[in-house]
């Protein structure tokens, strides 16, 4: 009897996900996702931004903003996700990222509607926020944040110079380590669109999103300025400056023009796109300098999750020093 009560239970959440895999393919609008399983932090902050976080049933370990999302069902890592987990959350949507599209498509033979989310760009970010809202049956709140953040970006955008800076974006390093081995962004990655509407050049010319450099490697490519993301937990920002201004050579630490940003936003490619450009401006284009390093937390405050209709208000994240 147990054997058949089993096999029952199975069938039915079967049928209940194939019945809103076909809603949610012959017609979004349908049946709006009520049950969302969000694998990637991008996504809970594209279904938070929309206004979808009380239909949001589980997150992963790195889904940390806003702070309501740390009180959802955690399923740990998201490159590696336990599916017989996700089948007993019984989901009616799905969303994941490129990063771990995997997972997606493990998801998706099951039978699950999978969204998954780019963030190569800004372009990207925006298409992705709106085939969220389509599944999720928001579309016009998803088209009008849409405008609102293109608004603020086409606002903040520096136009070109003549000789625009060479940047070089590093995004990691080991632990407790010197910039022997740094990890760096290339042409193919998210932060290059970042430095392009500061007013910067990519210093790394390949057409990689990410790769390893060694020091000799960054001295000859020598930028004219370094942007150092890191996140909330790590290294103090003085010791990583003191590290880089020991490297004999270097024409960024040279003139002061390395900046540490310090902030989980750094690393998120989603609605929260603006305040990584303002960082990013404000080095690149402003002069940020030294040991500055961009306070999250005066950031937030200067720049609520949804950034204003009116752009002129959003105002510069503050720096400290």
């Amino acid at each position: 009897m147990r054997q058949i009560a089993k096999k029952f239970m199975i069938s039915a959440a079967f049928l209940g996900v194939f019945l809103a895999f076909w809603v949610f393919e012959a017609g979004r609008t349908a049946i709006a996702a009520e049950r969302i399983l969000s694998i990637t932090p991008a996504g809970t902050e594209i279904l938070y931004d929309l206004g979808l976080g009380n239909r949001v049933i589980g997150v992963t370990k790195y889904c940390n903003w806003p702070p309501e999302a740390r009180t959802k069902p955690s399923l740990g890592n998201m490159m590696h996700v336990n599916l017989e987990v996700v089948m007993g959350m019984t989901p009616d949507l799905v969303v994941v990222s490129d990063m771990n599209a995997q997972v997606g498509r493990q998801i998706e033979a099951l039978g699950y509607p999978v969204v998954t989310v780019y963030q190569d760009n800004f372009e990207q970010i925006c298409d992705s926020m709106l085939r969220v809202g389509q599944a999720c049956d928001v579309e016009e709140t998803a088209k009008a944040r849409i405008a609102e953040l293109r608004e603020w970006v086409r606002h903040k955008t520096v136009a070109p110079g003549e000789t625009p800076p060479r940047v070089l974006v590093v995004v990691g390093r080991p632990p407790e380590e010197d910039v022997r081995k740094i990890y760096v962004a290339g042409r193919g990655a998210f932060y290059n669109d970042l430095i392009t509407r500061a007013g910067g050049v990519n210093a790394i010319t390949q057409d990689v999103a990410y790769a390893q450099m060694s020091r000799e490697g960054l001295l000859r490519i020598d930028p004219d300025i370094i942007i150092e993301l890191i996140g909330e937990s790590g290294m103090e920002v003085p010791a990583k400056i003191s590290q880089w201004e020991a490297v004999p050579g270097l024409r960024a630490a040279q003139n002061n023009r390395v900046s540490v940003i310090k902030g989980d936003f750094t690393l998120r490619a989603g609605p929260r796109y603006p305040l990584i450009l303002d960082a990013f401006i404000q080095v690149i284009r402003d002069g940020a300098q030294g040991d500055r390093v961009c306070s999250t937390q005066r950031a937030l405050t200067a720049s609520p999750q949804n950034p204003p209709n009116d752009p002129s208000r959003l105002g510069d994240i503050d720096h400290s020093g």
